[in-house]
């Protein structure tokens, strides 16, 4: 028998309700005991509630029967385009990749007696979880990500700058420096450009289309209505 069919249910809800969805996701992997579990939380249906209102119906939605697994199937297949944490819904045809969900880091806290730190037998010193774009730039002031190696703490000619990051011209808080023609000191200007973009994730998908991630999207939710 395993550990989890020793373990209460009841203690295991309590458990997984300090996880993310996509920490979920994985848990139910672990083993049949614990897809039933998770699967049946009740975080499912009220982050589909949140997502696509109250009054959506998930059975036209997905056109399958509905189960006590199906909120869980269909939120992981479209988890590209939900929020872990407001559980807010960012539809298709977005401006560009930044105003979706996209992956940031999520340190776990440092004492044991917290949270649950291990999934099956690996540790993970941090998470990544999917977060719009409001999320994430409220969430990078409580996170400190390292500098990248090619940012200097020197002045830049805006001309410059923009050549090395093209999200300049759209960071609004920026805009003065074009407009005088001032040197920006490139460290201070790429700390701006990461709150407003949402991080170092959001200044790289700064150029890239939501196409495929919507393209993606649909995919799975087809190969999920197929499993049931």
């Amino acid at each position: 028998m395993s550990s989890s069919n020793r373990v209460p249910n009841e203690v295991w809800e309590g458990i997984l309700s300090h996880l993310y969805p996509s920490q979920l996701s994985r848990m139910s992997m672990v083993n049949k005991n614990l897809n039933v579990i998770v699967s049946s939380l009740k975080v499912w249906p009220r982050m589909f509630d949140a997502a696509y209102g109250p009054e959506a119906q998930l059975r036209p939605l997905m056109c399958i029967p509905k189960t006590k697994s199906s909120y869980m199937m269909f939120m992981c297949a479209s988890s590209l385009h939900v929020c872990e944490k407001c559980f807010g819904l960012t539809g298709y045809n977005a401006d560009k990749l930044y105003w979706l969900p996209l992956p940031i880091p999520v340190l776990l806290p440092r004492r044991s007696t917290d949270v649950i730190k291990y999934v099956g037998d690996r540790f993970e010193p941090n998470w990544t979880i999917q977060m719009c774009l409001p999320c994430r730039q409220g969430h990078i002031s409580d996170l400190e990500e390292p500098v990248p190696r090619n940012v200097a703490n020197c002045l830049m000619a805006w001309t410059d700058l923009c050549n090395k990051y093209p999200c300049a011209e759209k960071t609004r808080g920026l805009l003065s420096l074009r407009r005088s023609n001032f040197l920006a000191n490139e460290l201070d200007a790429f700390n701006y450009m990461r709150r407003y973009f949402g991080g170092d994730i959001g200044i790289k998908a700064f150029k890239t289309s939501t196409e495929a991630y919507d393209a993606e999207t649909e995919i799975r939710i087809l190969w999920y209505q197929l499993q049931e």
